[in-house]
C-alpha cells in the first residue's frame, strides 16, 4: 500500500514533534536552559550558547561537544529510550538543541511589551 504525500508528511511531523518533546524533557532533566548554558560556559562553549539564545544564527555544536556537555552515558540512555542509535541521536540533537534552547529561553523571558499610551 502506498502512502499519500500528506500522510507521510503527517507521520514525519509527528515523529519530529515527539523528538522535540523528548528533547525538551531531556533538557529539563539536565538542568534546564540555565543549567545547560552554565555547563557550556564551563566547557568553553559559552559563545555557542549565546548564539543560540541571542541570535537567529546558531553556531553548530559537534558530537564531541555534546558528549562533553551531557556525558556519553546520558546520551546513550536517551538514545535507547527513543529507540535510536547513539550517533543518530547526537546528529539530530545537534540540529534540534539550538532551536529548542532558544524557544525555551524565549518563553521563560518574553520580550517586554510596548507601553500602552
Amino acid at each position: 500500500m502506498k502512502h499519500s504525500t500528506s500522510l507521510t508528511s503527517f507521520w514525519e511531523q509527528s515523529k519530529s514533534e515527539a523528538f522535540c518533546a523528548a528533547v525538551i524533557e531531556f533538557v529539563q532533566r539536565q538542568g534546564a536552559v540555565s543549567g545547560i548554558v552554565r555547563r557550556m560556559e564551563q566547557l568553553g562553549l559559552g559563545a555557542i550558547a549565546r548564539s543560540w539564545l541571542a541570535t537567529d544564527i546558531h553556531v553548530p555544536i559537534f558530537s564531541e561537544q555534546l558528549h562533553a556537555l551531557f556525558g556519553t552515558g546520558a546520551l546513550r540512555a536517551f538514545a535507547a529510550r527513543l529507540g535510536l542509535q547513539p550517533r543518530d541521536l547526537v546528529r539530530r540533537l545537534s540540529q534540534a538543541l539550538p532551536r529548542i534552547l532558544n524557544n525555551l529561553a524565549s518563553s521563560q523571558h518574553p520580550a517586554p511589551s510596548a507601553p500602552i499610551y
